[in-house]
């Protein structure tokens, strides 16, 4: 058994022991500081840090290589030594290889290619001499334009004087020009329209109108079974010049009825057209009757008058 003699000073051995903590403190966070600068070094040969090349204290040889990489091990730019200076390197395409363009952060400028394949293009200006593919959309507020195999498509809402404010769609193909709201629908085509709509479809021929019922300004109709129909009940009007019904104009027919009553043979009686005898009937000759009547009845007054005479001068 040995025993210890003599005084032990436990206050200088704790100091001593605090001290040698703080140096191995002070030596790690100093390591740490240099392995964010230098994470690699192959003697010299291929140094990797969070930064561009910077003077490490060690002797480079021409052909060294530097790599700059992120926390997550992401090289952002790399560096060959040209013996005297570190050169910034570009890579060919045939050793880049990345998941999404989107992985590359840089600022593209001018690119010239001669092919790009892409899923998607978000740009405010595409400019060229032709643009091919399967579709073409674009987007401007409310309305929507697309291009595709079945020809051009514009949606967009607009007012519609029987529906109101409502979406429609026009399509531009080889079959023509189509226009729908969904309620109504109109295929425009060089010798023909189509409409539908309302309960009713019709055509409108190059050649012809076949059609059950046309509206013009919201009141007057033309409809089947030859009718003409005043919708709000309003009078109609056959005027030339202004439009408030003043200026008459006039209308030729075969016949013209008016409940049941043909009104050109009633005016032919009225003005007293002669007959095949000669005759003058209607109102004409009913005032050429009453004119001999009543020149018969002068007549008459006249003898009475002239008898009355004779007697008094006996």
């Amino acid at each position: 058994m040995i025993i210890a003699t003599g005084t032990l000073n436990i206050d200088e051995n704790a100091k001593l022991a605090q001290q040698a903590s703080d140096d191995a403190k002070n030596a790690a966070n100093s390591a740490a500081d240099e392995a964010g600068k230098i994470k690699t070094s192959l003697d010299g040969k291929i140094t990797v840090s969070s930064q561009e090349p910077f003077d490490d204290g060690k002797a480079h040889d021409e052909g060294d290589i530097w790599y700059v990489q992120d926390s997550n091990h992401m090289t952002s730019e790399m560096y060959t030594y040209d013996g005297s200076d570190w050169v910034k390197t570009k890579m060919s395409q045939t050793v880049l290889s990345v998941g999404q363009l989107s992985a590359l952060t840089a600022d593209l400028g001018t690119v010239e290619a001669g092919y790009l394949n892409s899923v998607e293009i978000d740009s405010s200006i595409i400019k060229g001499g032709s643009i091919s593919g399967s579709s073409l959309s674009l987007t401007n507020g409310n309305t929507n334009y697309w291009l595709d195999q079945n020809g051009f498509h514009d949606s967009y809402y607009g007012n519609d004087i029987f529906n109101g404010y409502v979406k429609k769609d026009v399509w531009i193909n080889e079959s023509g020009i189509s226009i729908s709201d969904g309620n109504y629908k109109a295929d425009i085509q060089p010798e023909q329209i189509k409409m539908s709509g309302g309960g009713g479809t019709g055509t409108i021929w190059s050649t012809n109108i076949n059609w059950p019922a046309i509206t013009i300004s919201n009141n007057i109709q033309i409809k089947s079974r030859h009718i003409i129909h005043s919708i709000d009940y309003g009078a109609l009007y056959f005027e030339g010049g202004s439009d408030g019904g003043e200026d008459g104009i006039d209308i030729h027919a075969g016949g013209v009825y008016s409940h049941g009553t043909n009104l050109l043979k009633e005016i032919q009686r009225i003005d007293g057209k002669p007959n095949n005898d000669g005759e003058v009937s209607g109102i004409h000759g009913d005032i050429n009757r009453i004119d001999g009547d009543i020149s018969r009845i002068r007549s008459e007054i006249s003898d009475i008058k002239s008898e009355l005479k004779r007697k008094k001068n006996k």
